[in-house]
């Protein structure tokens, strides 16, 4: 908690500890406004920021998992899991050491933080199959289609809690990561395209000493699913001794899953998306000799 912040003074003239200012609250007199200065000059003009560490963050969690399970027979197998959450909390996430200018963007009003939480989300589901082909009896059979062994995995899950916010020290304070105002409901784009996920015109900076009451954590990012799958095929060579050789196959159908969109306000890149999550198409070979 920045126990020490910058307090608005207006845009008005004005003498700040024997110096004239023709605007009163400016980014360069920052700390000639701050709290312990402007209480105790003599005393105050030592300080700059001030963090103290506490532990005042709360965070709530209630979710429901529920699962799937059919055991191998007839050479398939398969696994199902799925969970819908809810996550808040009035940090967003871990605040990082040091964290001068950090913190709590209201130091007296911990709860004005209050959102989703940015490392949650709310669905996540994962399906894994395996699939064995059996022993046959026939010797062409056998030799054919005996030994293959399929195993593949989905996985999805709802886009992560994002919040917009700007790198203009609106408030005056000197504590970063300031959110915007929020003037139209619906933060999107109609189509979410990549160079537009965001709408620019739903977000506009707060009036100078105020805080944006947009809420923190309320955008969500992109969703993201892939598939991964392998196949194995075991040859018995003589004795004990076999060889397995193998394709794995990471993001089967080479899915482009978005990144998130830029929540930098001031960015002229604000709203659009720039990164993917996740890898392209990755393949691997592999051969392995048992005895």
């Amino acid at each position: 908690v920045q126990v020490n912040p910058g307090v608005f003074l207006g845009l008005n003239p004005c003498t700040l500890n024997g110096v004239s200012y023709p605007v009163c609250t400016t980014a360069a007199n920052l700390d000639r406004r701050r709290v312990l200065i402007l209480e105790n000059p003599a005393v105050g003009q030592f300080f700059g920021p001030v963090d103290r560490h506490d532990d005042v963050g709360e965070q709530s969690y209630a979710g429901l998992k529920l699962s799937v399970q059919r055991r191998a027979a007839s050479g398939v197998s398969l696994s199902a899991n799925y969970t819908v959450s809810r996550c808040e909390a009035d940090t967003g996430s871990s605040f990082s050491f040091a964290q001068f200018s950090s913190g709590y963007t209201d130091p007296n009003n911990p709860s004005f933080d209050r959102g989703n939480c940015t490392q949650s989300r709310t669905q996540i589901a994962n399906v894994s199959v395996g699939a064995e082909t059996p022993q046959f009896s026939n010797a062409v059979a056998r030799a054919v289609a005996s030994g293959w062994r399929a195993s593949g995995i989905f996985s999805t899950r709802s886009g992560s809690w994002l919040t917009v916010t700007t790198t203009t020290d609106v408030a005056a304070t000197g504590i970063a990561n300031q959110r915007v105002n929020q003037v139209l409901e619906d933060p999107y784009t109609a189509d979410k395209t990549l160079n537009a996920y965001l709408n620019r015109a739903a977000f506009a900076l707060p009036a100078s000493g105020t805080l944006g009451d947009h809420k923190n954590g309320s955008i969500q990012g992109p969703g993201f699913w892939n598939v991964d799958l392998a196949i194995t095929r075991l040859l018995p060579i003589t004795g004990q001794q076999t060889l397995e050789l193998r394709i794995e196959t990471f993001n089967l159908f080479n899915h482009f899953n978005w990144g998130n969109p830029v929540t930098n306000f001031n960015a002229a890149t604000f709203g659009r998306v720039l990164s993917q999550e996740g890898d392209p198409r990755i393949m691997q070979f592999g051969i392995k000799y048992g005895f």
